[in-house]
């Protein structure tokens, strides 16, 4: 594997000297088999001749070779990369046309990922992240929080939950010297931070409560 890769950069970055030993190669087997003709009785025009049918085109032979030794896709790539170079080249306007919409693609689909991974993907923060779950209420097909009401008797209820708790947003505002700054904040009952498996380093009970988060068994 190794020595295939070494094969593919020398190809890549030694394309001639790699084009001159194909063509040395060739023409020593070219030469062989012309001599096997002469030694079986042809004269020498015909041995040669015989051996360019078996051979067919040197053209199609390289091909083959560099196929065979992992280097056509490269030599192909590179030529590739060449032609869109100038072709880019010599349409400035295009170029920067392409260059801006690929630039607001992928600054797109950086900012969307960044915001869905962290909700969808990465897991939470917290002990057993796989065992957390929440609840909502589902009206005529639109989903909604949960009320205290609700909560109370899910609560009270319980059968195959540790723990329930509720939450509910909370934006407070901070004055004092400096301008005052919004924060985000969560109200949480009293089990919420059991719920997650965790302590809080500080807390503050609130009755004004209407989503649940849950943690099963």
């Amino acid at each position: 594997m190794f020595s295939d890769l070494l094969t593919q950069l020398r190809a890549l970055f030694h394309r001639d000297a790699l084009e001159n030993e194909l063509d040395d190669e060739l023409r020593f087997h070219f030469e062989r088999q012309a001599e096997k003709f002469v030694q079986a009785g042809m004269s020498f025009a015909e041995a040669r001749r015989r051996a360019r049918l078996e051979f067919g085109g040197s053209d199609q032979i390289k091909e083959e070779c560099r196929e065979a030794r992992g280097t056509y896709f490269l030599e192909t790539l590179v030529q590739d990369v060449r032609y869109a170079l100038r072709t880019l080249r010599k349409s400035p306007g295009f170029t920067a046309v392409a260059i801006l919409t690929l630039a607001l693609g992928i600054g797109a689909n950086t900012a969307i990922f960044s915001t869905v991974n962290p909700i969808l993907f990465a897991p939470l923060p917290y002990p057993q992240p796989n065992r957390i779950m929440m609840i909502w209420d589902i009206s005529d097909g639109v989903r909604s929080e949960v009320t205290f009401h609700t909560y109370r008797e899910i609560a009270e209820r319980n059968r195959s939950f540790d723990a329930t708790a509720i939450t509910e947003g909370w934006q407070p505002t901070i004055s004092g010297r400096a301008e005052p700054e919004r924060l985000d904040g969560v109200r949480v009952s009293a089990d919420y931070f059991s719920a997650l498996g965790t302590r809080p380093a500080m807390a503050a009970i609130s009755s004004r409560l209407t989503m649940p988060i849950m943690a099963p068994t």
